[in-house]
């Protein structure tokens, strides 16, 4: 039971990142901290099945905002799975076409408020 809700806490709170906070330290000469990285889950490869999109997302700034994205595209129906990159903003997508589409992804994203989407144009 313990381990649980360790493991629990350590979910809702290891990937947490606050940017704005993070700019401001750095701005005032403080020590530049690095958030935690993004989890296993949003580095994972993307099913090969169904439809696939890329979106370039900007905006992420660290492994928080990458799961953040991660968790509002899963969320979307017909998503089956998402693979965040951090570093360079792309995020792919597998879908099930007759259940979600590009709108409908890029929306999930935009609802965030914190980053800027748009389909990626190789």
């Amino acid at each position: 039971m313990i381990a649980f809700a360790l493991a629990l806490h350590l979910s809702a709170s290891a990937f947490a990142c606050d940017p704005a906070k993070e700019a401001a330290e750095a701005a005032a000469g403080g020590e530049k901290k690095s958030c935690a990285l993004p989890s296993a889950e949003t580095t994972a490869p993307v099913p090969t099945a169904g439809t696939h999109v890329a979106l370039n997302v900007s905006g992420m700034t660290c492994g928080g905002c990458a799961n953040s994205v991660h968790a509002a595209l899963m969320g979307v129906e017909g998503v089956t799975g998402a693979q965040v990159d951090l570093k360079t903003g792309v995020v792919q997508v597998a879908y099930d076409a007759a259940k979600a589409n590009p709108d409908k992804l890029l929306a999930a994203v935009a609802a965030l408020s914190e980053f800027q989407v748009k389909l990626a144009t190789n």
